[in-house]
């Protein structure tokens, strides 16, 4: 370490955090597959659960001693290999690679700005040389106009300690058929990219899949779209040989396909032989956008039905005669839009399912802190009866309060100009609802009655799904009042 560089606390290395990884899964096993929570884990270390998480998510240095208490809760003990320190020399930073690996991807945060990338460079370069980390890469970055998936390393992503614990204990299960579901702009896809970046850094191999990417013709027709999932996913795996060409590729796919044996058998087949018989390591795949094929009533049903087949296989016969235990599957989907009637709602119910909540008054109170607004208790209940607990809606108003585009008296107030904000997130919402022409009559006598009013539980149910009423029993009542406004001049 040269004289001028200044240690800035300690990360774990690759092999700490599988050490501490893998004792705590051991744990967890003796225990009978009792769940450590950042919670639980607090009360045994006597550590914050926000410290907590930067220990296992390398998202920021911390004090030696620190990381010596986290062993030492699960009987093990430091060595110098298990972590490093963080240094503020800026000049080494040029020899770092910033390609992520599965071996190299963060807990939570595997970009070419995270500790992992570092611990990468630092195990592939001469054990003479230190890599460092410059000192303006552990500031917070610049607040950039919210919306979509929010980065690995986001200062301004709010955790969700029990729902990620449920996923990342999940996503280790044989079979596992993990669904996340919410209304738009609640964190889902954010979620979903955390997921992968756990499962990477357990070792698994993972595909991340978007049916946005698949054209309309595709997903219409059933053989067409197995043929492109399966196509997709031998993509991402790089399952092609590096001296065929695609074209090659496609023309193995398609010779595999006999239709005298039907789409699902044949992709079944094709999973099992071409994709987990070439695989030694575990697969993560996670399916975004999965809400694309809710207009094809037929392809959804047997598209559902062939994922919950492929999770039963896989928790079916031993572990080593049986590939299937590889596979772990994600599906995420938006609430707005409605699965046709004639589908069997089991089937969207089957697997772990994630309902993503709305925020906390303490996770609003962070999320304020962290854009830098001091705001009080009553402030912010009163920001969540203007905005609801919206995560999207909440970081923009943050958002804009930083930037001093409006004050926060302006926002509560809920005048014009506030709503000016809002602007395109409402039609947004007004957009999706058109198309429900039944729930239209239903949610303009909500809209014109401040107290809760009893409804159509069926009705209520939809219109929770769509963000856009509170339920409790069949009393419904408007999610937030930026909505009254804005509906009182759409609908009448």
């Amino acid at each position: 370490m040269s004289n001028h560089a200044r240690r800035r606390g300690v990360t774990l290395t690759i092999q700490g955090l599988r050490k501490l990884n893998q004792a705590k899964v051991e744990v967890e096993i003796e225990q009978h597959s009792k769940r450590y929570t950042l919670e639980s884990l607090s009360e045994s270390t006597g550590l914050t659960p926000n410290t907590l998480s930067k220990v296992f998510t390398c998202s920021s240095a911390v004090d030696k001693r620190t990381l010596k208490c986290c062993f030492h809760a699960f009987n093990l003990t430091l060595t110098e290999d298990d972590y490093f320190y963080l240094q503020s020399n800026q000049n080494n930073l040029a020899e770092i690679n910033p390609m992520p690996t599965a071996e190299t991807s963060s807990l939570l945060k595997p970009d070419y700005n995270s500790a992992f990338d570092l611990l990468d460079a630092r195990n592939k370069a001469p054990q003479t040389k230190k890599m460092v980390q410059p000192e303006d890469d552990l500031q917070p970055r610049p607040p950039t106009a919210p919306g979509g998936q929010m980065p690995l390393d986001s200062v301004f992503y709010i955790d969700r300690p029990i729902i990620e614990s449920l996923c990342y204990e999940g996503i280790q299960q044989p079979g596992t058929l993990l669904k996340i579901r919410a209304p738009k702009q609640m964190g889902k896809t954010s979620l979903m990219s955390r997921i992968i970046a756990y499962a990477k850094s357990l070792g698994y191999q993972t595909v991340s899949l978007n049916l946005q990417l698949a054209d309309a013709d595709i997903l219409q027709n059933l053989e067409r779209f197995l043929q492109w999932f399966c196509a997709r996913v031998s993509k991402e795996l790089e399952l092609l040989n590096a001296h065929s060409s695609t074209v090659i590729f496609h023309e193995r796919i398609a010779d595999f396909w006999d239709n005298s044996l039907g789409s699902k058998s044949i992709a079944t087949d094709y999973f099992n032989d071409i994709i987990l018989a070439n695989l030694d390591r575990r697969l993560v795949i996670a399916i975004d956008e999965l809400n694309q094929l809710f207009a094809y009533p037929d392809i959804i049903r047997e598209f559902l039905e062939l994922l919950r087949t492929w999770s039963e296989q896989a928790k079916a016969g031993g572990a080593e005669s049986n590939a299937w235990q590889k596979l772990r599957l994600v599906t995420v989907h938006s609430t707005e839009i409605m699965m046709p009637l004639s589908i069997d709602p089991s089937l969207l119910n089957t697997g772990l399912v994630i309902n993503l909540p709305e925020f906390t008054p303490a996770q609003v109170q962070d999320l304020a802190r962290r854009y830098e607004q001091e705001i009080t208790e009553q402030q912010i209940q009163q920001l969540i009866t203007l905005l609801g607990a919206h995560p999207y809606r909440l970081q923009l108003a943050f958002y804009y309060l930083q930037q001093q585009t409006i004050t926060l008296e302006e926002l509560l107030e809920n005048s014009s100009s506030a709503t000016a904000l809002y602007a395109e997130h409402l039609q947004q919402q007004w957009w999706n609802l058109q198309r429900y022409h039944e729930l239209l009559p239903i949610l303009t006598e909500i809209v014109n009655n401040p107290k809760p009013i009893e409804i159509k539980v069926s009705f209520g149910y939809q219109l929770q799904k769509m963000g856009l009423v509170h339920l409790e029993g069949d009393r419904a009542s408007l999610s937030c009042e930026l909505f009254r406004p804005f509906f009182l001049g759409v609908l009448n």
